[in-house]
């Protein structure tokens, strides 16, 4: 009876020590992690500054440890424009932050800034940066006064999107290049130079396998000559393609 209460003794012996023990590692934890640097990398558009800025607006950032445990095991919310932040430590006092944005497939102008959207038409960010190599996106009717970084873009037809991205990708797949680009009424519509090429609502593929053979022959028969060149009902079996030189 007596070895049986004497156990219990040295168990309940041994707790204050433990727990100072767990204070004392909880306290050098809290200091050894104290936030002090960020290793960022994977962003293109958005800053060093704005992702640090980003992870900074939360009370648990001084800790580095704490930024670890918010975007590894909570459903943390991201930048607009962000689709994922992979967080690991590269040493106890630096985070280490690679940046997984989504991808911009065009953008609008608002005032003094530009509004850019993704693939499904999400305006992930507003700035008055131009960012290379995004195309602007002409004849977009939208609401500006609902217009909000984080929501979609008020469209009036928002399957516009869809039809952006797959004439993007098709456009980096034949090595095209235009000036610019039209989403009016529906249609897609691209230039290069003084020549229009009507697209339509879908087929882009086919469509602009067509177009750099057109538009050198078009050098050739209508030298500096501007108009439309129609491919918007354009088919693989069609016979023949009409350009009609501007009046």
């Amino acid at each position: 009876m007596n070895g049986k209460k004497n156990r219990k003794i040295k168990i309940w012996s041994f707790v204050p020590g433990l727990l100072g023990t767990l204070c004392i590692l909880a306290v050098a934890a809290f200091i050894l992690c104290r936030t002090r640097g960020y290793d960022i990398e994977g962003n293109s558009y958005y800053s060093d500054n704005t992702i640090r800025t980003w992870i900074e607006n939360d009370k648990f950032s001084y800790n580095t440890l704490g930024i670890l445990f918010r975007y590894n095991f909570t459903d943390a919310e991201l930048p607009a424009g962000v689709e994922q932040l992979h967080v690991s430590l590269k040493n106890p006092w630096t985070v280490k932050v690679r940046v997984e944005e989504k991808e911009i497939v065009g953008y609008v102008t608002i005032e003094d800034a530009y509004l850019y959207f993704d693939g499904e038409g999400m305006v992930i960010m507003r700035s008055r940066k131009l960012i290379e190599g995004v195309p602007y996106i002409e004849g977009l009717a939208f609401d500006e006064a609902k217009t909000a970084v984080g929501k979609p873009l008020p469209v009036e037809d928002d399957g516009v999107f869809g039809r952006i991205v797959d004439l993007s990708r098709n456009l980096k797949k034949y090595d095209l290049a235009p000036d610019r680009i039209s989403g009016a009424d529906g249609n897609m519509d691209i230039y290069f130079g003084i020549v229009e090429v009507t697209l339509g609502t879908d087929g882009y593929e086919e469509k602009l396998q067509q177009v750099e053979p057109i538009l050198k022959k078009l050098t050739e028969l209508y030298p500096e000559t501007a108009g439309t060149l129609h491919l918007e009902n354009y088919k693989s079996d069609s016979d023949s393609i009409r350009f009609v030189p501007a009046e």
